[in-house]
């Protein structure tokens, strides 16, 4: 008796699917490959034509310029290659000071939002939502007014209160989501318990929204670190400059390091991605939850 051979059958979708997501990994990727590549070329590979992908005589001397810039790498920009280390470390200061204060006044008024009904709630709730709606150029005069009369200009105050703004009216949001989906009876026994208001919050609230917390926190950093027009006006010195207005200065009409720009853009790059490694898992716990909390 003759067995007739079962056809196979190509999953065409699923491969159509995996290629298309293999190119739009390799967009996003090749950018990053590049600045990483360049950083360790020779100014000379890395303007060759056709381009270099892989640094033919790999060298550090790149990263070493930013502790002791020679004497035309440190014309670079207006000095920017000598303010690099400082500006790297004014960012860790702001970005770190805005998440942390972010959390610490966003955490009480979510749980007076999820938890206290008063009058006008709603309509304040919906008026801190409306002011992320209001683009920075139209208030950076204003804002810029205002720090100089408080004397705050070229200062970490002046760049940590303006990245508040940003970031606290979406963290109490999320937060306050996260706090309504705590059962009531875990916030009644907890005052069985004689728990004030402070030790529930602690105790009870805060562990069940730590995706969220984690969420609001890498958002506010990112919010700060990424930032360039507040940064751009309020600070003139090293002793305030944030990295993203460093970078800008790489790019000048007399002259233009490539691969400082790119050993610069790696620097750049690496607190974000390994605080992002770090928090993965309960970052990813945090949008998802965020997605489909209403």
């Amino acid at each position: 008796m003759s067995t007739v051979p079962l056809r196979y059958r190509l999953p065409w979708k699923k491969i159509v699917v995996y290629a298309l997501a293999a190119c739009f990994a390799l967009y996003l990727l090749m950018p990053f490959y590049w600045i990483f590549a360049m950083s360790f070329m020779h100014e000379v590979d890395a303007i060759a034509v056709p381009p270099q992908w892989i640094p033919a005589k790999p060298t550090f001397e790149n990263y070493l310029s930013f502790l002791k810039p020679n004497a035309g790498e440190a014309l670079v920009g207006g000095r920017a290659i000598e303010e690099t280390p400082f500006a790297l470390g004014n960012s860790l200061v702001v970005a770190i000071s805005t998440a942390v204060l972010n959390l610490v006044l966003a955490v009480p008024a979510a749980y007076a939002f999820s938890r206290l009904k008063f009058r006008g709630g709603k309509l304040l709730l919906i008026g801190y939502l409306l002011t992320r709606m209001v683009p920075s150029v139209a208030i950076i005069i204003p804002v810029y007014l205002m720090m100089r009369s408080l004397g705050l200009l070229d200062t970490y105050g002046a760049l940590i209160l303006s990245y508040l703004t940003f970031s606290l009216p979406v963290t109490i949001w999320v937060l306050k989501d996260f706090f309504r989906a705590v059962p009531r009876e875990l916030e009644d026994a907890a005052r069985v318990d004689r728990c004030g208001w402070f030790r529930t919050l602690w105790t009870v609230f805060l562990p069940v929204a730590a995706p969220g917390l984690v969420a609001a926190a890498v958002f506010s950093f990112m919010t700060a670190w990424n930032e360039f027009m507040f940064a751009l006006f309020m600070t003139s010195t090293k002793a305030a400059k944030t990295m993203p207005v460093v970078a800008a200065n790489f790019a000048t009409d007399l002259n233009t390091q490539f691969t400082l720009m790119a050993a610069a853009g790696v620097l750049a790059v690496l607190p974000p991605l390994i605080l992002v490694l770090i928090f993965q898992r309960l970052l990813v716990q945090g949008m998802a939850a965020g997605s489909v909390k209403g």
